[in-house]
C-alpha cells in the first residue's frame, strides 16, 4: 500500500517540476517546453498482456519529451534579431580562451543577435553564428562553416545598413551605393531532434540518438525561413500548464491524504 501511494506521490512531485520550469521560462525566447507521460506499474507481464481490470501497483515516470511546436514570432527591432519561421536550428560556436570562435559547436533557436566590436555576429552569450561567407551556399559539413563578418567599413566608408533575407542572404550597405555579400546564414537540421542534449539556454548538442546534422538553405525545402527583426517566443501556453499544474496538486494532495489515513489506521491497529 505505502508503495502505490509514494509512486503517486513521487510522479506527482516529477509533474510538478516540470510544469514549474515551462512556466518559469514561458517568456524566454524560443524556449521549448517538455511534457510527462507516465505509465502504469504491474507486478509481473507487460501493460499489454496486463488485465483491463488489473489493479496494478501505482504508478511511474514514462518520460520527458521536449514540444517541437512553434513559437509564434513576434517584432523585435533590429535586423539582427532572427526567428525562424519552420524546420531548423542556428549553427554558433563557443568562443575559445582568446576569445577567437572554437571548435565547440552548438544549435539554438534563439535568434538573439548583435555585432561586436570588430564586426562579429554574435550571440548574447558571445556564441559566433556560423554560415557560409562571400556568396553564400551551401555548406557540406560543419568544418564549412564560418563564423559571419561585417566590416564596419569598407574603403573608408562606414557601414550604413544591413539587409537579411529569408533565405538567410545577409547585405552589408557602405554609403549609399556600395552594397556587399557578406555570406549566408544555413540551416542546421537533424532526423531526431528529441534526441539534441540540451547544454543551457536553448542551446543543445548532438547526440547518437540525433544523428548527424544536415546543413541547409534556409527557406529551401524542409528548412525553414529566416525573419528578419523578429523573435521566436516560446511554445508554453500558461493556460495549459497552469491547468496541468492544478491536476497534480491535486494527485499529490489526494495521495498525501491516503497515506496520513494509512498511517492512522496502522496505528490504530497497533495500540
Amino acid at each position: 500500500m505505502y508503495g502505490t501511494i509514494l509512486s503517486g506521490m513521487t510522479t506527482a512531485m516529477h509533474a510538478l517540476g516540470v510544469i514549474s520550469n515551462n512556466v518559469a521560462n514561458s517568456s524566454s525566447t524560443a524556449f521549448q517546453k517538455s511534457d510527462t507521460t507516465f505509465a502504469d506499474l504491474f507486478s509481473s507481464g507487460t501493460p499489454e498482456s496486463a488485465s483491463a481490470n488489473s489493479p496494478g501497483l501505482g504508478s511511474m515516470v514514462e518520460g520527458t519529451r521536449r514540444s517541437q511546436a512553434q513559437g509564434n514570432l513576434m517584432t523585435r527591432e533590429g535586423v539582427l534579431n532572427l526567428g525562424l519561421s519552420g524546420n531548423g536550428m542556428f549553427a554558433i560556436a563557443r568562443p575559445d580562451a582568446t576569445g577567437g570562435a572554437g571548435e565547440s559547436k552548438a544549435y539554438t533557436r534563439v535568434g538573439e543577435f548583435s555585432l561586436d566590436a570588430a564586426g562579429f555576429i554574435r550571440s548574447n552569450d558571445g556564441s559566433y553564428l556560423l554560415g557560409v561567407p562571400g556568396d553564400g551556399g551551401l555548406a557540406s559539413g560543419s568544418s564549412a562553416l564560418k563564423p559571419l563578418q561585417i566590416n564596419p567599413s569598407s574603403e573608408g566608408v562606414p557601414l550604413t545598413g544591413i539587409s537579411i533575407g529569408r533565405d538567410g542572404m545577409i547585405i552589408a550597405s557602405y554609403g549609399s551605393d556600395v552594397m556587399v555579400d557578406v555570406g549566408q546564414i544555413n540551416i542546421a537540421t537533424f532526423s531526431n531532434p528529441m534526441g539534441l542534449r540540451n547544454v543551457s539556454q536553448s542551446r543543445f548538442e548532438p547526440t547518437i540518438d540525433s544523428g548527424e546534422v544536415v546543413f541547409g538553405i534556409a527557406s529551401s525545402q524542409g528548412f525553414g525561413s529566416v525573419n528578419s527583426g523578429t523573435l521566436e517566443s516560446s511554445n508554453v501556453d500558461l493556460t495549459t500548464e497552469l491547468t496541468i499544474m492544478m491536476r497534480a496538486q491535486q494527485q499529490f494532495s489526494g495521495a498525501a491524504r491516503l497515506l496520513q489515513t494509512n498511517s492512522d489506521m496502522l496505528e490504530k491497529l497497533t495500540r
